[in-house]
């Protein structure tokens, strides 16, 4: 059952880190649209944050897809995350149905931050550059 285990967090791992990896590319090919929108949401000091966050994202990401320092990456990730989803998609400051579509991806985020502290709790497996 130990190997199934394995197997299942490798899987979920890939998933995870993969997930971010491709978030922070889309951010870079779509730079100016990333700014529009951060800019949009009133980010403070966005030529600091926007780098900040990506390095996080592609540190934290490549730390989970790989298994290197996994719950390390993870805690990383989940220092960006969560302040991210609570300042991008308020849905409480917002009515009908842009509130609507900003509580369905807050609690998208809120499901991706769950899986990042089951990752935390568990480790990365014995599939992995470091198995921690």
């Amino acid at each position: 059952m130990e190997f199934f285990k394995d197997i299942f967090l490798l899987l979920g791992r890939i998933c995870i880190g993969g997930m971010f990896l491709w978030s922070a590319y889309e951010k870079v090919k779509h730079w100016n649209a990333t700014l529009s929108y951060m800019k949009e949401k009133k980010i403070p000091q966005l030529n600091m944050v926007l780098p900040a966050y990506l390095a996080i994202q592609i540190i934290g990401g490549l730390s989970i897809f790989l298994g290197w320092y996994t719950q390390l990456g993870t805690l990383l990730l989940l220092i960006g995350v969560i302040p991210a989803a609570i300042k991008l998609h308020a849905f409480w400051e917002y009515s009908g149905e842009e509130s609507e579509m900003e509580r369905l991806i807050f609690m998208k985020e809120t499901a991706v931050i769950g899986g990042l502290l089951l990752l935390l709790a568990v480790g990365g497996g014995h599939f992995g550059f470091s198995g921690v």
